[in-house]
């Protein structure tokens, strides 16, 4: 009989090792959502539709469902990862456990929009300006951007409260509203029509905000690591081809927002390409900006620092990873 030499179970333990790794590797998998079919949320569809997960060895299985309910739904244990705005800090001060990883948009995009008698912010004195819901980003959104027109919400100009951001369109188009708080994807055909025009362009008065950011609970961020550093890196590479090819980015947001006007979907594009940042850090500012107008007073006894973990993202910049998308 011919006798194995002493090394080979040396190297079937190596090759055995190999082989399992791989089949590690290819096995990784996390349960993704966006929460808004809007021009925000496209880094993750084109991170979907190029396969840049895929490339990164990471199968992810993505679906929609609005802000509070996917928070809920991570609390949950059936999401692991997703684009989520405040609503990350609102259930985590009332006892949830996530954590955001990167930031997406730093700042509201948003613009506020009026009836074409309305001339400036200041002529919403004595008026009705509606946002979608109570402690919702369009909620925030309207009452910091009124205060820098130096309007006080409640007092100078009411809020109302339409539910949704048609619903806010809506009550613009009845006169409920003198206007309201909303996206360019939202408003375009009322303003196509002249029945509305921007009054303020909220994006562009950078206010800090987490609008939108990758949010995971916790204990996935710790379990899973490896799985999330995937995701953070087939993210900030969709984010360089927005940045570089406006045609793929816009077939992308086609086959999510199920829209063929070419005109709105560049809209939706210019309105939000330059907020993504490059380096996709969360930043003290804008989750303290979250926390100044939170209602609970325990917003008022904790850390901005306490609510996100830019470790991954560190880890990705250190690399040259980020970098080398940009050469």
């Amino acid at each position: 009989m011919r006798r194995i030499p002493p090394f080979w179970p040396v190297v079937l333990f190596a090759i055995f090792g190999f082989t399992q790794g791989l089949l590690a590797a290819e096995s990784m998998s996390l349960r993704g959502v966006y929460n808004a079919p809007g021009g925000t949320m496209t880094p993750i569809w084109v991170a979907h539709e190029l396969g840049f997960f895929n490339k990164h060895e990471l199968a992810l299985s993505l679906q929609y469902i609005p802000a509070t309910t996917a928070v809920q739904a991570m609390v949950a244990g059936s999401v692991d990862i997703g684009l989520v705005g405040n609503q990350g800090i609102d259930l985590n001060l009332e006892g949830a456990d996530t954590v955001y990883v990167a930031s997406t948009a730093q700042t509201f995009v948003f613009g506020l929009y009026g009836q074409p008698g309305i001339n400036s912010v200041t002529d919403l004195k004595g008026k009705v300006v509606a946002v979608t819901q109570p402690a919702a980003s369009t909620d925030y959104a309207a009452r910091i951007a009124l205060n820098r027109f130096g309007l006080t919400p409640g007092k100078d100009v009411q809020l109302l409260y339409a539910g949704s951001v048609p619903g806010v369109v809506t009550s613009i188009l009845s006169g409920h509203a003198a206007a309201g708080v909303g996206t360019i994807a939202a408003m375009y055909p009322s303003v196509m029509a002249g029945k509305i025009k921007l009054i303020a362009d909220i994006t562009k008065m950078k206010i800090p905000f987490v609008f939108v950011a990758a949010l995971a609970p916790r204990k996935v961020v710790k379990e899973q690591r490896e799985a999330v550093k995937r995701f953070l890196l087939g993210y900030i590479e969709a984010i360089s081809m927005i940045k570089k090819d406006k045609e793929t980015s816009l077939k992308a947001m086609n086959r999510y927002l199920k829209q063929e006007d070419r005109m709105l979907l560049e809209a939706i594009y210019e309105e939000s390409r330059d907020v993504f940042p490059r380096v996709p850090l969360v930043t003290i500012q804008e989750v303290q900006a979250v926390l100044d107008v939170a209602k609970t007073p325990k917003a008022k006894q904790v850390k901005p620092e306490e609510f996100f973990d830019n470790s991954l993202v560190q880890e990705i910049a250190k690399s040259g990873f980020i970098d080398s998308l940009y050469r």
